[in-house]
């Protein structure tokens, strides 16, 4: 950051505002075993579901449950391949890096092998050193284990609505749809807070401007023109 700082002013003070933990590897949790903080998985999913949405909500529901069990009949079928004593903490050298590998603990001094769960290419060649196996040292959630754990259950299948039972509850009315008076709102993103500040420059200005039909001037139109009409007929 004193680096930067002496790079560009502007930078330094963006990024003070906002907590290390949100945007420095080195202050990310251990928790999850990834060493990103993207959206991309919800992304995916949604671009899924995303013709599913619009339908009504038994259909919906119905249709994504379906999704959801080819996707996990796919991948059950991918599911056919496996995945302290002496000499256990190594320093390792590539080049003109130097880091220090603790097979027992299972960290490594650049923090990525406890953010992934997988062991990177210094604790490999720690690992090689003593003749182990790398998979070993996979973290557990990692492991096709795991996998086997996440897809062991299935969905069942639900039958459609002429196979369901009776009850003697009426049948639900849907809402009274009413339509609010004036225009509907625009409901726009929340914005982050830094989203103003990335702004550069000034804002865009209106590139059209009202004309007055009575006298052509700018600024204004007929219904508050105040001056004589350009033409009189």
């Amino acid at each position: 950051m004193e680096k930067l700082k002496g790079i560009n002013q502007g930078t330094w003070e963006y990024l003070s505002k906002f907590e290390p933990a949100t945007w420095v590897k080195a202050y990310f949790s251990h928790g999850p075993k990834v060493d990103n903080l993207t959206n991309n998985m919800c992304e995916v999913l949604n671009s899924k579901i995303v013709n599913y949405r619009s339908k009504p909500i038994l259909t919906m529901c119905e249709e994504i449950k379906c999704y959801l069990m080819r996707r996990m009949v796919k991948h059950k079928e991918l599911l056919n391949w496996t995945g302290d004593d002496a000499r256990k903490r190594f320093k390792v050298t590539r080049k003109a890096t130097k880091v220090d590998v603790d097979l027992i603990r299972q960290t490594y001094s650049c923090n990525k092998w406890q953010l992934t769960g997988m062991p990177c290419i210094h604790a490999i060649a720690a690992i090689r050193k003593r003749h182990d196996h790398p998979e070993d040292y996979v973290h557990p959630w990692l492991c096709m284990e795991s996998i086997h754990k996440t897809y062991a259950h299935c969905i069942q299948p639900v039958p459609s609505e002429e196979f369901w039972t009776r009850t003697e509850y009426s049948r639900p009315d849907p809402p009274i749809i009413k339509r609010p008076i004036g225009r509907p709102k625009v409901h726009n993103r929340q914005k982050d807070p830094a989203e103003p500040m990335m702004q550069q420059g000034d804002k865009l200005k209106r590139s059209f401007k009202v004309t007055c039909s009575k006298c052509g001037s700018l600024g204004y139109n007929y219904k508050t023109c105040k001056g004589a009409p350009s033409d009189p007929n």
